[in-house]
């Protein structure tokens, strides 16, 4: 399999086809890679569900998370 990314400059773009492909059925794709979306400022995990849980759920979930944890350490 080849892959690579290019950035065309015309409507019509040639392509090299390894010999060993010739006479085979090849697949030939285009996908935009939007500019836009590596721009994005990355959410993390922490900042979108702050506030999500209350104090107690979040502690319950704490340390049902170390016994979890610890369980898995003594596998």
């Amino acid at each position: 399999m080849l892959s690579t990314i290019i950035t065309p400059s015309k409507s019509r773009v040639s392509l090299s086809v390894p010999s060993s492909y010739i006479g085979k059925q090849v697949v030939v794709t285009l996908v935009l890679l939007d500019e836009t979306d590596k721009s994005k400022p990355t959410t993390r995990l922490s900042e979108k569900f702050h506030g999500v849980l209350s104090k107690e759920s979040a502690e319950s979930f704490i340390e049902h998370t170390k016994m979890m944890r610890e369980e898995w350490n003594d596998i």
